[in-house]
């Protein structure tokens, strides 16, 4: 999944991704609800999941799309759709997406100037 990443050999290992977000989710809520695992595909799974109910995905219209994609490769695999929560990405001051790739590049963000 990161071929396409600029600058990949600037992220992060996935233990120290995996034990951030552990920490994250854990000041929010409880850790026991939520699943973290790595999506080696663009399926992540999601096609064969069971009990899945929702996908969180961003508003990138791709990304979207491909959340609908799943959800049909989980009819065709008799299992429930899943309800698709979209969530708008955090912007810029000069109206583009915040990302990680542009963080990798230099590029510096003042909390103060994003736009939720």
């Amino acid at each position: 999944m990161l071929a396409y990443k600029s600058d990949k050999k600037l992220i992060q290992p996935y233990d120290e991704r995996y034990a951030e977000l552990e920490k994250f989710i854990q000041s929010e809520f409880e850790i026991e609800r939520s699943s973290i695992f790595p999506i080696e595909t663009r399926e992540g799974g999601a096609d064969k999941m069971e009990n899945l109910e929702a996908l969180i995905v961003s508003d990138e219209i791709g990304v979207v799309q491909n959340a609908f994609d799943i959800n049909q490769m989980r009819i065709e695999n008799d299992l429930r759709r899943f309800h698709i929560i979209i969530i708008p990405r955090v912007r810029t001051s000069d109206g583009r997406p915040l990302s990680s790739s542009r963080s990798r590049r230099g590029e510096t963000f003042h909390a103060d100037e994003l736009i939720y």
